[in-house]
C-alpha cells in the first residue's frame, strides 16, 4: 500500500528573516536560499519549519511557511527540509528555484 506525506505550504504570512552578519547574506540582504529555520520562531510541539528556496531579485524575501500534517513515510526533519528544497529546482517554466513546491502551484 503506497504511503504519503501530507504537507501544507504558506506564504500568506508576514514572518522576513535576515543574517545575523550581512556578509552572509546576499547583496540586498536577504538571507541566501537553501536557509532553514526549524526552531525558535516555530511551532514547539508540531512538524513545521520554514524555507527560503528562493533568491530574491528585488526587496526582501519572504520565505515559505511547511506544516508537515502527515508523514507515513518516515521523512527526518533534514530529509524532508532537503527533498522540499531540491524540488523548487524542478519547475519547468523557470531557470532558477521558485519560493514554493512546484506541486502546490
Amino acid at each position: 500500500e503506497p504511503r504519503i506525506t501530507f504537507v501544507v505550504v504558506q506564504k500568506r504570512h508576514n514572518t522576513r528573516f535576515f543574517p545575523v552578519n550581512p556578509e552572509e547574506g546576499d547583496p540586498l540582504g536577504n538571507i541566501v536560499p537553501g536557509t532553514v529555520v526549524d526552531t525558535q520562531v516555530c511551532h514547539p510541539y508540531e512538524y513545521d519549519f520554514y524555507l527560503n528556496s528562493h533568491a530574491g531579485i528585488k526587496g526582501t524575501n519572504k520565505p515559505t511557511h511547511y506544516h508537515v500534517l502527515l508523514d507515513e513515510n518516515g521523512f527526518t526533519p533534514d530529509t524532508l527540509q532537503l527533498l522540499t528544497y531540491r524540488f523548487c529546482y524542478v519547475f519547468a517554466r523557470a531557470t532558477r528555484s521558485v519560493s514554493i513546491v512546484p506541486a502546490a502551484y
